[in-house]
């Protein structure tokens, strides 16, 4: 049992070591730093939003001590994202966990970098993994019960492999421990490494929501008894082009439920401009499913 435990621990520490050469701290010269997490060999950092609180004057501390001037490539207030860039090159980039083999009840390990005291780390399990669709794409939020200290955000929560499930987020979380998914990361950063920006899905309608008649929430199967009236379609926006209708009411997006104008923005956000979203709606008493392609909404 002893040797268990020691090949255990030892193996921790393997890991721990391992990764802590791609985990970085963040000087954005307020009262607290953050940390990151270099993305690419090639001076790509990312971090939280909320980490780094200034535009510039910023700096990265690698793990020998090395402290580089960062410049900010972009931010997602959205997913607290922030990516910076370094002029550095060769220097060794965290490997992502493939997605599907993320699961609840795994041991997980965050790491962090605050302030002056070196590494830091703490073990706990994926106490639950939430699930969305974003264009297609599998994405989700865990929760774990590894403690999350002050400087954790922007750190890595890793599986035993030293594989990166998700960025560490104390706000998210409020306190608790939430880390962002590894493929939500994914598509963000690229976003804001091609455009400095991540452009949300545009409709371009005004709604007002409805209750729709029972019987024909029974005969048509609906999803809720409420829908999204369209009450004004912007001329020439992704809508219009689309053929969507004044009249129409829209019940779902890429197959979720619309409950509110809320939920749609929500969705909306979820989704790039230049996405094909399918919307579902109801014409006449007849429900319809109609393929836009999304604009820009900022």
């Amino acid at each position: 049992m002893e040797n268990l435990l020691m090949n255990f621990s030892d193996g921790l520490a393997e890991v721990i070591g391992h990764v802590a050469r791609s985990v970085v701290r963040v000087e954005d010269r307020s009262r607290l730093t953050a940390t990151g997490m270099i993305w690419n060999p090639d001076g790509v950092i990312v971090t939280t939003s909320h980490g780094v609180e200034r535009d510039e004057d910023l700096a990265i501390e690698i793990e020998n001590g090395t402290t580089y001037p960062a410049i900010l490539i972009g931010r997602d207030p959205d997913t607290d994202i922030a990516v910076l860039k370094i002029e550095a090159t060769g220097l060794p980039a965290i490997t992502r966990a493939d997605a599907e083999k993320v699961k609840v009840g795994q041991l997980a390990l965050a790491l962090g970098r605050p302030g002056t005291s070196g590494l830091q780390a703490t073990i706990g399990i994926v106490s639950a993994r939430i699930d969305s669709q974003n264009g297609g794409r599998e994405e989700y939020l865990l929760y774990t019960d590894a403690v999350l200290y002050p400087g954790f955000s922007g750190g890595p929560l890793l599986n035993m492999n030293g594989e990166v499930v998700g960025m560490n987020n104390l706000i998210y979380g409020r306190g608790k421990g939430v880390a962002i998914g590894a493929p939500i990361l994914s598509h963000v950063v690229g976003a804001l490494l091609q455009h400095g920006t991540v452009s949300r899905g545009y409709l371009g309608v005004r709604t007002q929501l409805v209750e729709l008649p029972s019987a024909l929430v029974a005969s048509l199967s609906l999803p809720t008894n409420v829908a999204l009236l369209l009450v004004g379609i912007e001329a020439n926006g992704p809508a219009d082009k689309s053929g969507l209708l004044p009249g129409d009411a829209v019940t779902g997006i890429n197959g979720q439920a619309v409950s509110d104008v809320e939920t749609l923005r929500n969705l909306l956000r979820n989704l790039l401009a230049g996405q094909v979203a399918q919307i579902d709606l109801l014409r006449g008493g007849t429900k319809l499913t109609v393929s836009v392609t999304l604009g820009s909404g900022g």
